[in-house]
Parts: structure tokens; C-alpha cells; sequence
């Protein structure tokens, strides 16, 4: 019975379209998505990664504690743009719309920052907006909300790693960010 076990969790880890976690290793586990597009350490406790394939393509959200409101779940969300996919933009053009100033959601962005890990270049700004949070129910309120964001360019391709939570917590998660984006790997894009 036991040799059956090994062999059915054997065959489940290694078949495509599986998401892949290793058993954490202090606070951190390993992570690989079913689509093998990047790896990743995420930490063991408390946040959890969900895939999804979207009409703008592949992405992974990765949930993180809620917020001592309750108003929003702070969260790391990858999504991965490749030529072909509907509504594909360029990566400059991406990047501007990113960044792009909106009067109405108070949306602001900083300059752009260069990092270079282990061969990899990153393009670093940070943006903040308002929004009514819970949008889905009332009573609602406003909120700021501020995003860590870096674009990670492969050929054409490019990902785009963003943390979001509510503006009274975000300091507490940019080392977190930092630290995912140091040890994230796209696989299989040049």
C-alpha cells in the first residue's frame, strides 16, 4: 500500500499542469506554477497561490495576510504578457499606462528604478491610488492603496510582479517584496 502512495504522489508531482511546492524550508517554500513560466520562494505561512488563465493571459495571484481593517487581502500577483495573446502591448507601452496619472483614483506613480539580480533587469516604481473599499458592499470607504511594481522583460515577452495592500501596511511587506523579486526566475524565456 505504501509503495502505491509514493507512486500515485510521484506520478501527481510530476505531471504537467500541476503547481509545484516544496515543503517549506524555514519561513520560505519553494514555488513553481503549473504553467513552469518562473520558481519562486514564497513564505510558508500565510500566504497561498492560486493560477488562473485570463483573457490578457497567464497569471498567478499570491494571497498574502488580510488587512487589520478587513477592507483587502495584501497580495503579490505575477501575470505573464507574451506576443499573440489578446490585447498584447508592447512593454514600453505597458509601462506608461502603468504609470499613468488619474485625477479621479488619485493614481500616482514614481520614476522608474533599474535592478539587475543574477543577470536579470528589472524596471522598479511604486503607484498609489484610492479606491472604495469594499467595492462589492456597503458601507464602503476610501482607500489608499499602494503597489510595488517590477517589470521583468524576456524577448518580447515580460512579467509583471506587483504587491498590493493598503497604504497603512505597505512598509510592512517591501522587504517581502524585495526578497521575492531577488529569487523569482522566469523559466524558458530569453
Amino acid at each position: 500500500m505504501r509503495k502505491i502512495s509514493f507512486f500515485l504522489l510521484a506520478l501527481a508531482l510530476a505531471t504537467p499542469g500541476v503547481a509545484q511546492e516544496e515543503p517549506a524550508r524555514g519561513p520560505y517554500r519553494a514555488y513553481e506554477p503549473a504553467s513552469r513560466a518562473f520558481r519562486c520562494d514564497i513564505p510558508s505561512k500565510g500566504w497561498h497561490p492560486m493560477e488562473e488563465e485570463t483573457a490578457q493571459g497567464y497569471c498567478v495571484h499570491i494571497l498574502g495576510p488580510e488587512d487589520p481593517t478587513g477592507s483587502y487581502r495584501t497580495g503579490i500577483d505575477v501575470h505573464l504578457f507574451e506576443p499573440g495573446q489578446p490585447g498584447f502591448i508592447p512593454v514600453k507601452k505597458a509601462l506608461d499606462l502603468m504609470r499613468r496619472e488619474d485625477k479621479a483614483s488619485e493614481r500616482s506613480a514614481t520614476s522608474i528604478r533599474l535592478l539587475r539580480n543574477n543577470g536579470v533587469l528589472s524596471r522598479l516604481f511604486e503607484v498609489t491610488e484610492t479606491r472604495r473599499l469594499p467595492a462589492e458592499s456597503l458601507p464602503s470607504a476610501s482607500t489608499v492603496l499602494h503597489h510595488y511594481v517590477a517589470v521583468i522583460q524576456s524577448g518580447e515577452s515580460y512579467f509583471v510582479l506587483r504587491l498590493s495592500s493598503t497604504r497603512e501596511v505597505y512598509l510592512d511587506y517591501r522587504e517581502e517584496f524585495l526578497r521575492f523579486l531577488k529569487n523569482f526566475r522566469p523559466l524558458g524565456y530569453k
